[in-house]
């Protein structure tokens, strides 16, 4: 692999993931700051401009400061899925590079993350008109059921996805229903990207011991809803946005929604959003875990400083 200025290699494609909290983030900017790159966002809660305070979105100065991509671009109404994601990458990526930057993926749905790596399949182009109707009819069912279905038809997909991920649960059974054929079959016929065998790939997991995490996990959410959280779930359900919040939108909406709705009180709408985060990344650590990936503690430790040991183990 060719290297260029400071004896950086070239076609950088580097991955700073993990579970929500960890400061993923802090640390790609601090990386910016010591590297040129540009950072690409793999958080599919961020990619939608009409959720915000509940997302954990980088500051916009920050954004404003060092290239982002793929945040806040597309609205809940749109329709956007891994395939499309991976599609941008493949215009993004090289884009970058002919900048002499460095592409830096972060975030912490590493569904997409192994799209890129790993690969996907795409939908006999015969199949898609059924898609529309399918999506339609596993719509109108909740989450509960279409897991219970998937659990039935392709198991060992649905040992992969949490119960409550309805976005990969109906994708999962689309594909059943679609081709006939479970999607942890087709899987294995997936290839990465394109651009993977020219670029020099590291991959990082950001880490934190679990009771350092959860506390600041809980930390967060008090913070957020501190922020205006509910008021912006208020704006969401006038604007006629509820249904999506359900679909798309991250823990936390729907259960202000019901606190709206009278379904529950403060006092438990707050302590389940905080159990059900903790879950959320107690499952992102199940996942990260299986990657072929380097762990990087994080504990009493500056995003600076941690920047510095991500840049030296790449020159």
């Amino acid at each position: 692999m060719k290297k260029g200025p400071d004896n950086i290699k070239e076609n950088l494609f580097l991955i700073i993931a993990g579970p929500t909290g960890t400061g993923k983030s802090s640390i790609a900017a601090e990386l910016c700051r010591i590297l040129p790159g540009e950072i690409i966002n793999a958080d599919s809660r961020q990619f939608y401009k009409d959720i915000n305070i509940g997302t954990a979105k980088p500051p916009e100065p920050l954004i404003k400061q060092i290239p982002h991509h793929l945040y806040s671009f597309i609205t809940l109404k749109e329709n956007f899925t891994v395939f499309d994601y991976r599609q941008y990458l493949e215009k993004i990526i090289p884009n970058i590079w002919s900048r002499k930057k460095a592409a830096i993926i972060v975030g912490g749905s590493g569904f997409y993350i192994r799209a890129i790596l790993k690969g996907i399949f795409e939908f006999p182009e015969e199949k898609k008109p059924l898609q529309k109707d399918i999506r339609k009819m596993l719509a109108d069912k909740d989450t509960e059921n279409l897991y219970r279905e998937l659990k039935r038809f392709d198991p060992v997909l649905a040992e992969k996805i949490h119960p409550n991920d309805r976005v990969r649960i109906t994708r999962g059974l689309e594909v059943w229903m679609i081709t006939g054929t479970p999607m942890s079959e087709w899987q294995k016929q997936a290839k990465p990207a394109s651009f993977i065998p020219r670029a020099s790939v590291k991959y990082w997991v950001i880490n934190l011991p679990r009771d350092i995490l959860y506390n600041r996990l809980d930390l967060r959410t008090e913070a957020m809803l501190g922020s205006g959280w509910l008021e912006e779930v208020k704006i969401l359900i006038n604007s006629g946005l509820k249904h999506y919040l359900k679909e798309k939108a991250p823990i936390g909406y729907m259960e202000l929604c019901n606190f709206i709705e009278g379904k529950t009180s403060w006092d438990e709408t707050v302590e389940t959003i905080k159990r059900k985060t903790r879950n959320y990344a107690r499952q992102q650590i199940t996942w990260f875990k299986k990657e072929d990936a380097e762990w990087i503690d994080v504990l009493n430790r500056h995003p600076s400083e941690v920047a510095v040991q991500l840049k030296n183990s790449i020159t």
